[in-house]
């Protein structure tokens, strides 16, 4: 029998993690399988391009929280229309809350599997709407058949906050396809240093960029390289943060949202991921598989991807600039040994065929 699988995210019309990880998981799922995405609130036409398989899109609409709970009537009466449904995926806390109060409507037998790719490592600074959807999803969290995690450090917080019992919780990562990995030529002299995220307080650039200022001073023929939605020079929190930390505009470049992330990769030889909270950290992945030498904070499944030197505590931006300076001492050589060694043990670990089987096995109807 046919699989028909429906995907619910709340928004489609701009790429993040979760959209990321939907998107590769349906290229990569088996011939014959039907999806359809409904987004809570809309798609975009180059968020469709992403995907290389035939899917079905409907858009509900929401631009406020009571949009999103009339969303839920408008989901049950779409799922009713769409017929047989071998199981519904939700991506994220808010497509979660949605999904789960819509199957409560319809007493739906369909499966429902709810898709968390957060941790709570800062619950405090969530948006309200993002702490709302949370709480919400607590209670109703005996709805969903099976709750998916992509990081073992998020998915025990959240069994510990009562969102889902652990006999519901599975852990599944993210998984990438890699292009081919590029031989690799570190010249210190023209170091370049990067970092990619959208500009959100979660992100803490404020730690980045004091952590790599002292380096940038050090090597004039460094480069710090930003990519991500608002990291531009029209930002002016970000041109604050080049005044305070004394960094010279001409070794900045922020670049905003590109859509070549593996030429930015290829562009990069140190990565930095500075967050204050995460789930498992794409970017840190897909920088460490494309052989950036990478290095983070002590967030998510950060210590499951890279070497637990490389990681520093959240927000110690001098404990950064330490490491970043001894990886600077080392040889040529051993920075292509570090790069080598990350790049196939991300590439062996994350396959995407592997884990989009994973998660649409979930969904198989007995």
């Amino acid at each position: 029998m046919s699989q028909h699988y429906v995907h619910v995210i709340t928004n489609f019309t701009e790429i993040g993690g979760a959209e990321q990880m939907m998107i590769r998981a349906i290229n990569a799922s088996e011939k014959g399988y039907k999806h359809t995405v409904i987004s809570l609130m809309g798609v975009s036409e180059h968020m469709k391009k992403r995907l290389s398989k035939q899917v079905d899109f409907h858009a509900l609409g929401a631009k406020s929280a009571l949009d999103l709970i009339k969303g839920a009537f408008l989901l049950k009466r779409l799922l009713v229309q769409l017929g047989n449904v071998s199981a519904l995926y939700s991506w994220m806390y808010h497509a979660n809350f949605v999904a789960a109060l819509s199957c409560l409507l319809a007493n739906s037998k369909t499966p429902l599997i709810w898709g968390v790719r957060h941790s709570l490592d800062d619950y405090r600074g969530e948006k309200l709407s993002t702490k709302i959807a949370i709480l919400g999803g607590k209670l109703l969290s005996r709805v969903p058949k099976h709750i998916v995690h992509c990081s073992k450090k998020a998915m025990h917080q959240h069994i510990e906050f009562g969102y889902g019992k652990a006999s519901q919780c599975v852990y599944i990562p993210n998984g990438y396809q890699f292009e081919q990995l590029k031989q690799r030529h570190f010249e210190i002299e023209k170091l370049v240093i990067g970092a990619a995220g959208r500009f959100h307080e979660a992100k803490d650039y404020q730690t980045l960029f004091c952590a790599v200022a002292p380096v940038l001073r050090q090597n004039t023929g460094a480069l710090l390289k930003v990519a991500g939605r608002e990291m531009t020079m029209d930002n002016p929190v970000l041109v604050e943060y080049l005044r305070e930390f004394g960094i010279e505009p001409h070794q900045v470049e922020l670049m905003g949202q590109q859509d070549d992330m593996v030429g930015f990769y290829h562009s990069v030889d140190f990565f930095i991921l500075s967050s204050k909270t995460e789930g498992f950290p794409n970017v840190l992945a897909e920088a460490s598989g494309y052989g950036c030498i990478t290095f983070s904070t002590r967030v998510g499944d950060a210590p499951e991807i890279i070497d637990s030197e490389r990681i520093v505590e959240i927000a110690d931006a001098m404990a950064l600039t330490q490491l970043l300076q001894k990886y600077i001492a080392k040889t040529p050589v051993e920075l292509r040994e570090a790069s080598q060694s990350s790049a196939d043990y991300v590439r062996n670990s994350y396959a995407i065929d592997v884990i989009a089987n994973k998660l649409f096995s979930l969904g198989h109807t007995q």
